[in-house]
């Protein structure tokens, strides 16, 4: 809105009076903020309502291919018994394997895979030291994650 001054001027005019003016001045340095809200505000609204539009896929039929081989998602299970210490063997699998040959067997079960992880299934009296030679032949194997394996605790029992 347009601000009204008065002007005083110290010409004279003619008579030898003082003549007074009006001037109007615009100020610039005021922007009008309500607008730009309102303006922001409905934006707003219109990408919360588009958002969940947008992430939406479409709906394609692949291509299937007869020589292509299945995907395996599911990572290899490697059972440490409790008879471990006396004989060093490991079950991968369905198969008993010596701890000497385990790396070399891990890196033939993973020839492959996408999925690089095992899950270390250990009976609970085997000692945390032989768990870790497991974990160490299976890691020059060529496995990524190794994971160890438990059951959840039972209710009544205390530990």
């Amino acid at each position: 809105m347009p601000k009204v001054e008065m002007l005083h001027t110290s010409s004279t005019r003619a008579g030898g009076r003082r003549a007074r003016s009006m001037r109007a001045s615009t100020s610039l340095a005021e922007i009008n903020v309500v607008p730009l809200i309102d303006v922001m505000l409905v934006l707003l609204v219109i990408f919360m309502v588009a958002a969940p539009m947008m992430t939406q896929g479409f709906a394609v039929q692949l291509p299937e291919s007869r020589r292509a081989p299945a995907i395996d998602q599911a990572p290899i299970e490697v059972t440490v018994p409790y008879t471990f210490e006396r004989d060093n063997r490991v079950r991968l699998g369905n198969e008993v394997v010596s701890i000497e040959f385990l790396a070399e067997r891990v890196r033939q079960a993973l020839d492959g895979k996408v999925n690089k992880n095992g899950i270390v299934a250990a009976d609970g009296a085997v000692a945390v030291a032989d768990i870790v030679r497991v974990f160490d032949r299976l890691r020059e194997g060529g496995m990524v994650s190794v994971s160890i394996k438990t059951q959840p605790a039972t209710v009544g029992r205390q530990p």
